[in-house]
């Protein structure tokens, strides 16, 4: 039997919180070797594009293959993940996993926070008011205790409807009319654009900052200009090799002789223990993130297996053993 778990099923299944458990899980595991990644492919049409990742679970015994696009062949086709078990090959699960991605992002920048940025950090500056930043701020107030966050976006109506979904007794939010405004008197920046041009500048980082860079994946694409890299102390990404094609925020200074890839760290290997994090309360760390499925495959086994246990979801023929 194959099961098909819908959006809406997903996000009964599966909380922040518990994304924030598995995806540190998944790093750890990733970081020992227990995890395989495969970096992820692009098929390109003209304008459109289809992404291809996965990854492979060795302790958990399954093997996810993630489709995504936002726009292939003129229209939203969305994205799904099917799961095999390791074990037969059988195709398990077929899910959708918009809401999983974003829930997946947020939790692999909260996990780099934990391991990299310092334990009494507690204002954030975002640069950019998509859905990604309001599921950065969620997971950094997971492990940090935040009492302001400072924000910026070129559009001000949805930097004021961000801010509004951000407000609590608890927390500050302030609207910042410049990227360089947010940074001010920050313990941790985000940036989370699609910007081709750098929004973080290497001259308005101060000792001790950290930064979770996850909006630039693509080569036409520039979050941070080559000053923030020369700047920052320790270096990590979700993943090197693909790091090396999609991260220009670190290609086009490594061209430029400015850094060696023997200095950038992988965050599974920090997770996992095998390297340290930060070294001094001065440093400034940045973590790189280009989106993987080293996240996705641990979510996606928790979602079909309590998709299983409460009967959600709908069984689709079983594709196996279709051949004489």
């Amino acid at each position: 039997m194959t099961l098909f778990i819908d959006e809406a099923s997903v996000s009964e299944l599966l909380s922040v919180e518990e994304s924030f458990r598995l995806v540190s899980q998944a790093f750890a595991a990733y970081g020992r070797g227990s995890i395989i990644n495969m970096p992820r492919q692009r098929l390109r049409h003209g304008e459109e594009t289809v992404r291809i990742t996965a990854a492979l679970d060795e302790d958990e015994g399954y093997l996810g293959v993630k489709v995504s696009s936002s726009v292939v062949f003129g229209r939203d086709v969305g994205r799904t993940l099917t799961l095999h078990e390791l074990s037969t090959g059988r195709m398990c699960a077929v899910i959708q996993v918009f809401h999983l991605g974003g829930l997946r992002t947020g939790a692999v920048s909260g996990v780099a926070t934990e391991f990299l940025a310092r334990s009494d950090a507690e204002v954030v500056g975002v640069i950019g008011t998509g859905r990604q930043a309001r599921t950065q701020v969620a997971a950094i107030r997971r492990v940090r205790a935040v009492r302001r966050v400072q924000v910026y976006g070129r559009n001000h109506r949805n930097r004021d409807l961000f801010l509004d979904s951000l407000r609590s007794p608890d927390l500050e939010v302030i609207a910042c009319e410049t990227a360089r405004q947010s940074t001010e008197g920050a313990d941790i920046v985000v940036t989370a654009t699609s910007a081709t041009t750098p929004v973080l500048l290497g001259e308005w980082l101060s000792p001790g900052m950290h930064i979770n860079a996850i909006g630039a994946n693509l080569e036409s694409r520039r979050e941070l200009d080559s000053a923030v890299i020369t700047r920052s102390d320790l270096i990590a990404v979700d993943e090197i090799a693909q790091s090396r094609y999609e991260a220009t925020d670190l290609v086009q200074p490594l061209a430029e002789g400015l850094l060696d890839w023997d200095e950038i760290r992988s965050l599974g290997s920090i997770v996992a223990g095998l390297e340290d994090g930060r070294k001094s309360s001065d440093d400034i760390s940045l973590f790189k993130s280009v989106g993987t499925a080293i996240g996705d495959i641990q979510m996606a086994v928790q979602v079909y297996k309590r998709a299983l246990e409460r009967g959600l979801g709908m069984n689709l023929p079983d594709l196996a053993g279709v051949l004489p």
